[in-house]
């Protein structure tokens, strides 16, 4: 038994021997194939990037080469656009250059009118830019005269529509007049009618250089503008009276949001300061000796709202009673102070409608001239255009101000009632160490 137990474990030892020398080689074999792929790897690593830098040159240098054929196709494509221009981007460019035209022979049209070129001179002008230049070499001519001031005589328009004769004196586009029997002097427009009439002092130096040749001179830098732009001011009443019929109901309600701003102003002006701590007050005055009188002096003493909430305190023991007719007084008191404030609210809402409302008007208006009188002529149409403007204007100007009065007073009330309603509910909690006499008089009875 022994020797077949041996003859086992002994066959068993060379079995594992024999396995383990054959996994010892089959590793070894492994290791030697791992290395060899990993030398073939890296080979093949080697020739893909030598290969890929190769590609990646090759690949730059047709980019650089498409870019440049590119470049030439862009030149070759501006060239054959240019060659094949359609006919109406070539009419387009007369069309421009005629207006370029038109605009030059307008400028030089200008300067002569304010030089005083004839009507012959000026027809002969607009027949092309050419033709022009002959009396441009005229208009140097005489500007280069024009040096050597003198007083002419010319018949002026005066301010009274009646004409008469004066002297005029002419530099370049400004013009200065002088009446030798009233002495009035002056400053000319364009058309020979008295654009500004001078006062004394300068008077007297136009006067000195016309008699002695020598004198300062007085000229408007902005040829008139500035004398129109004073002329065209207007009043505030003329203001609103632009504004047509819109105006009168704007004006209305701005009015009556005004007088009830200032009315209730005054109204809570008037109210008396509210006394902090007014519950706490009473309670402690409970606690004193002779607190019937001491609650008698402070209720003489208190104004206004908190005065009745003390009285309905003193009056009504805890309960609901007093709670009742707590809140009614208060909601009484929050409408009365609240009464007539939505009428400023109402007022900066309908004052934008009622402008609003103008505009439409004044638009309709100015189509309707628009259509019977062209468009050529601004005055006509400048009616209606007042008229929608000047509405929307007015409008804006009554319900902005009406906003920002009801706000305020909104807030103020809003603030005082709230302190109002806190001092009540603390009152409310308050108890009376004796039962007012109304309710003794209804507990005997």
């Amino acid at each position: 038994m022994r020797i077949k137990i041996t003859s086992c474990l002994i066959l068993m030892y060379v079995l594992l021997s024999n396995t383990a020398i054959a996994q010892d080689a089959v590793s070894k074999s492994l290791l030697v194939d791992i290395q060899n792929a990993q030398q073939r790897l890296n080979k093949l690593e080697e020739n893909i990037a030598n290969e890929t830098r190769s590609l990646a040159e090759e690949i730059q240098k047709q980019q650089n080469q498409v870019l440049s054929l590119r470049q030439k196709v862009a030149v070759k494509r501006r060239v054959l656009d240019d060659q094949t221009l359609a006919l109406s981007k070539i009419e387009s460019r007369v069309n421009e250059w005629q207006r370029q035209e038109n605009y030059q022979q307008n400028m030089l049209i200008d300067i002569a009118q304010r030089n005083g070129l004839s009507g012959e001179q000026l027809a002969s002008m607009t027949t092309g830019l050419g033709d022009s230049q002959s009396y441009l070499t005229t208009l140097a001519i005489q500007q280069r005269n024009s040096l050597n001031l003198d007083w002419t005589e010319q018949r002026i328009l005066l301010s009274n529509g009646q004409y008469q004769n004066a002297k005029v004196l002419q530099a370049g586009p400004v013009k200065w007049f002088l009446l030798p029997q009233s002495k009035q002097t002056g400053l000319l427009d364009s058309e020979n009618k008295v654009q500004l009439n001078f006062n004394a002092d300068i008077s007297q130096q136009l006067l000195s250089l016309f008699e002695t040749k020598r004198g300062l001179i007085t000229f408007d830098p902005t040829l008139g503008n500035v004398v129109k732009k004073q002329q065209q001011q207007e009043s505030p009443a003329q203001h609103l009276l632009r504004g047509g019929v819109w105006v009168i109901p704007i004006i209305g309600f701005g009015f009556f949001a005004l007088m009830i701003g200032i009315a209730k102003s005054v109204q809570l002006y008037r109210l008396p300061k509210l006394q902090p701590m007014l519950a706490e007050r009473i309670e402690l005055l409970q606690a004193s000796a002779n607190a019937s009188d001491q609650l008698s002096n402070l209720s003489k003493n208190l104004k206004g709202a908190q005065k009745q909430l003390v009285e309905i305190t003193l009056d009504c023991s805890v309960g609901e009673k007093r709670d009742n007719r707590l809140l009614a007084f208060l909601l009484e008191y929050r409408q009365r102070l609240q009464s007539n404030l939505g009428a400023v609210a109402i007022t900066a809402s309908v004052a934008p409608l009622i402008g609003l409302l103008g505009t439409v008007s004044g638009m309709i208006e100015t189509f309707k001239m628009m259509s019977l009188f062209g468009t050529g002529d601004p005055t006509i149409v400048s009616g209606g255009i007042s008229k929608a403007l000047i509405t929307t204007e007015l409008g804006l100007v009554v319900a902005i101000p009406a906003l920002v009065i009801h706000a305020l007073l909104n807030r103020f009330i809003r603030n005082h009632n709230t302190q109002l309603d806190a001092t009540a509910i603390k009152l409310g909690k308050v108890s009376t160490q004796n039962p007012p006499a109304n309710e003794l008089q209804e507990q005997a009875a």
